[in-house]
């Protein structure tokens, strides 16, 4: 009797961890006790080389960005302009301001319509420019009232695949106990959105 209790336990545990691992996308849960599934929450998982943090409802997929979102861009160089010197007002006027637009643009791409103008999403996220190109790394979702998880994932992932050059900037990279922020509001995505004849 003690075996067969034993095996019926054996079997329940497996049962457990078969039907979490079909539910989870993620690795399986670890060998001890597993937490019981109605409060488990899906582990952080590495997106585009920036971590994600994952929230009920809000789950991250791995699809690629749909074709008319932008992998990249290109600022032209003012070649007749001086470098820009690092720590300078146009050195931060250029990381808090001409970027934050240029990444608005990328997000912009996920968009297609249907939501309210004050629904937002906010990321969080370090600049990394090195030999006149800007890259974007550690990008993370701090806050969305969006309701839409793949408007989320798509807006998240553009904005952590975001390359372009500016060859007038220093290398430079966010701090890492500072991070920049970008406030994607519905309604200020209008400006990049097609303008119609009318």
């Amino acid at each position: 009797m003690k075996w067969l209790a034993v095996a019926a336990a054996l079997i329940a545990a497996a049962l457990i961890v078969l039907w979490y691992e079909a539910r989870s996308s993620g690795p399986p849960a670890a060998a001890a006790a597993p937490a019981p599934v109605a409060k488990a929450a899906p582990a952080p998982r590495a997106y585009l080389g920036a971590p994600i943090e994952e929230t009920p409802g809000r789950i991250m997929d791995d699809r690629p960005l749909p074709p008319h979102v932008r992998p990249a861009g290109v600022m032209a160089p003012e070649d007749d302009a001086e470098p820009i010197r690092k720590y300078s007002d146009e050195f931060w006027e250029r990381v808090d301001e001409t970027y934050s637009r240029r990444l608005l643009g990328f997000a912009a791409d996920c968009y297609q319509g249907g939501k309210e103008r004050k629904q937002k999403l906010k990321l969080a996220f370090r600049f990394d420019i090195a030999g006149g190109k800007v890259s974007v790394k550690d990008v993370r979702m701090v806050e969305s009232t969006l309701n839409d998880p793949a408007l989320e994932a798509c807006m998240t992932r553009a904005v952590a695949g975001a390359t372009f050059e500016d060859k007038n900037m220093p290398d430079w990279a966010s701090r890492p106990d500072e991070e920049e922020t970008l406030l994607v509001r519905i309604e200020t995505l209008k400006r990049f959105m097609p303008q119609s004849d009318d």
